[in-house]
């Protein structure tokens, strides 16, 4: 029987589409393999090897384990024979890469400086996309995946609990476990923040690098390391939906930042010993006069306009 069986194969890493599907494939081939009665100590290990390679293998496996599972006909029928539960099996598998080839959609969603966007999908899952984001949607057979190339949204996760919902941004890949959470991806560094539920954030090709965080918890991850676990403060993590930026003994250099974000002409501080000034309050994201005029009573500082740019100095 094992020489009719699908063999695993490789994934292409040049095209992605390509590599979802050879990966469903593989999964399926396994789930093929692992469930006949015949299976030896090599085949058992080489599947475990399988397993290991990454927590994309785990999660697509399991897909098949679940839907498996709930099969109701095949516990109503608990002594049909191998033949016709590898047959069944089997069907099972080609259905999967069906859906796999004939229902992936992808779509590209941008935000410019400045704007917001809200997208709800079919399950009711809403996604609340940041100033200057740019994400991808793609829907594949039992698998829901948004890559943020740069920017930030919030994702509160929708009532369709059998297709996977998967997060790729930085290197990391950030797993539903039914929640609402924030992540914001800056350069080579991204935040996740979970404000209700639970998430399970692994570095893509580094198994040892997974962790869980729950509500109220967050951390940051580059592609080589993940972050110790902290608390997350909710109002702060979600205020860019109101318009509004919170800072709490944040060093004024980082609020610089976060207010050009939202504006296309920038400020930028003259003298590198005003970094080091922290600010705390709340303020309107999209005044930008009143930001800077609220800078400027906080501090000795003046401000002065250079093209489309404003800088600001300390008071002579």
């Amino acid at each position: 029987m094992n020489d009719t069986m699908p063999k695993p194969s490789s994934t292409d890493p040049e095209n992605p589409a390509s590599s979802e599907t050879s990966l469903a494939e593989e999964a399926a081939s396994w789930f093929l393999r692992m469930h006949q009665s015949n299976n030896n100590d090599a085949e058992q290990k080489a599947f475990e090897a399988w397993l290991a390679q990454s927590s994309l293998h785990r999660a697509e496996y399991q897909l098949y384990a679940q839907l498996w599972d709930n099969l109701d006909y095949l516990e109503q029928k608990p002594r049909k024979n191998f033949r016709a539960r590898a047959a069944s099996l089997l069907l099972l598998a080609l259905i999967f890469s069906a859906m796999h080839w004939l229902s992936r959609t992808e779509d590209v969603i941008i935000t410019a400086i400045g704007e917001r966007e809200r997208i709800v999908l079919a399950d009711g899952t809403t996604i609340d996309i940041n100033t200057g984001t740019k994400l991808r949607l793609a829907a594949y057979g039992l698998t829901r995946k948004v890559t943020i190339e740069h920017g930030e949204a919030l994702f509160k996760i929708g009532t369709e609990r059998f297709r996977a919902f998967e997060v790729y941004a930085g290197g990391g890949i950030i797993r539903d476990i039914g929640t609402v959470f924030n992540v914001d991806r800056d350069n080579d560094k991204t935040t996740v923040a979970v404000l209700e539920g639970a998430v399970e954030i692994a570095l893509d090709g580094q198994n040892e690098q997974v962790k869980t965080i729950h509500n109220g918890q967050q951390l940051s991850y580059t592609q080589r390391e993940l972050s110790d676990i902290s608390r997350a403060d909710a109002e702060t993590v979600t205020a860019w939906r109101n318009n509004r930026l919170i800072f709490r003994d944040t060093l004024l250099s980082e609020v610089i930042r976060q207010i050009n974000r939202y504006h296309v002409h920038p400020i930028t501080l003259g003298e590198t010993r005003l970094n080091t000034l922290k600010v705390s309050g709340e303020f309107n994201s999209a005044d930008r006069a009143g930001l800077i005029q609220s800078l400027k009573t906080l501090f000795p500082l003046q401000s002065i306009e250079q093209g489309e740019m404003t800088v600001l100095l300390s008071e002579k």
